[in-house]
């Protein structure tokens, strides 16, 4: 898969129904695609059935049976997973349910970052740009404890 990066504003038709950029959508490959609010509840991860078979890979094979933290937010993770149904158009919408949690509005952003698609609503997104200026590190983390700035 070709990673994927940089930033797209759309507008959501007006019945609510978006597509992924083509550009975005290439790279997630010719399959279907789901989705997953993020912890904070402010934007929707986007990606293909690959990267989700290797979420599920590295879920099932860290977690136990018994019933604890891992079980209980792996519970969280796999009923937040929701199939983006697209139709012959390549368009999909988003469960009112979501559209809410999201905050999702006509006006929105896709980010590519590297095997997933963030999908936000331009205002939250904006307010978080706003926020993070406010604090802003230059440097990232990585998993090996080394440090990547920008």
């Amino acid at each position: 898969m070709k990673p994927v990066f940089g930033m797209i504003n759309i507008q959501a038709d007006e019945r609510g129904r978006l597509r992924v950029p083509a550009l975005y959508r290439a790279s997630l490959g010719d399959t279907k695609i789901y989705g997953y609010k993020n912890k904070n509840g402010n934007y929707l991860s986007i990606f293909g059935q690959d990267t989700l078979d290797d979420m599920l890979a590295k879920l099932s094979d860290g977690v136990g049976v018994e019933e604890d933290d891992s079980v209980k937010l792996m519970r969280d993770f796999y009923m937040s997973i929701v199939e983006l149904v697209e139709d012959k158009q390549g368009r999909f919408t988003l469960p009112n349910y979501l559209r809410e949690e999201l905050g999702i509005s006509k006006d929105l952003i896709f980010i590519g970052m590297g095997k997933k698609i963030e999908l936000w609503d331009k205002a939250v997104y904006d307010a978080y740009v706003a926020d993070r200026r406010s604090g802003k590190s230059d440097s990232i983390k990585t998993k090996d404890g080394s440090t990547f700035t920008y």
